[in-house]
């Protein structure tokens, strides 16, 4: 409080100015000058206290500077599910897991829809006991290749093979995949094989089953297990069979 005593003290009244008797009579303090001397002293406190302010602002700013950032990010378009999505670098990370998933149901695929001439192969293939495929298939999904199977060995005594080409295979959720593949079937009396596409959505994992021996077991030590499996046709035409993905 000594500070503002010194500055609005009533000394700077008790002066030698000469007022005049109007200013005496009407008990006026001081002339304008006195005035504009108090003014000053408190814009001076005014600008100091601003000045303050704006030093405590800036060093907010500075702190909270790193924050605030841009990150320039190259997107492209998926045209399987239209979304964008960040174009992948040249090193990309992926859990060992869901590599061994993708390649497992790649052999599944080729497994269920590849025709060889060998008619004894293809039933050990398609083996409903001890088959790669029955172990690699749930009930309900070697169930539903029953009747794929039978069709298909129907088809085999007039000479149809079968090549798969699987053009990818996509994760959608943590058990849930998408794959798309081409199927191209020979048949002894046309001259060109008949090319189809299709879009298999998997609901697969890694799931102990019941071996009856270790032999058995070791056919898929991984346990690879597809649940349910869900199959549906695309089209395909001379001017987008090339196509990387048909929608």
């Amino acid at each position: 409080m000594n500070i503002f005593k010194f500055l609005f003290s009533k000394v700077d009244d008790n002066t030698n100015d000469k007022l005049g008797a109007y200013p005496e009579k009407v008990h006026v303090g001081a002339m304008p000058e006195r005035r504009y001397l108090k003014t000053s002293r408190i814009m001076t406190l005014l600008s100091a206290g601003l000045l303050c302010i704006s030093i405590i602002l800036t060093f907010c700013i500075y702190m909270l500077s790193p924050l605030v950032r841009s990150v320039p990010q190259l997107l492209a378009i998926d045209k399987r599910f239209y979304k964008l999505e960040p174009v992948q670098t040249q090193v990309v990370l992926w859990p060992a897991s869901m590599l061994l998933m993708e390649e497992h149901i790649k052999q599944y695929i080729l497994l269920r829809h590849t025709i060889v001439p060998d008619i004894d192969e293809m039933q050990a293939r398609w083996n409903e006991n001890n088959s790669l495929l029955r172990w690699f298939s749930s009930e309900e999904a070697f169930r539903d290749f029953t009747a794929e199977k039978e069709v298909n060995m129907a088809r085999m005594t007039e000479g149809l093979t079968t090549e798969v080409n699987v053009r990818f295979v996509h994760r959608i959720d943590s058990s849930l995949w998408l794959a798309e593949f081409d199927t191209i079937e020979h048949m002894p009396e046309e001259e060109f094989p008949t090319v189809k596409r299709w879009r298999a959505l998997f609901v697969a994992g890694f799931k102990p089953r019941g071996y009856p021996n270790r032999d058995e077991q070791l056919k898929n030590p991984l346990n690879f297990y597809v649940e349910q499996y869900f199959l549906s046709s695309r089209s395909v035409t001379k001017d987008n069979e090339n196509a990387k993905f048909i929608d």
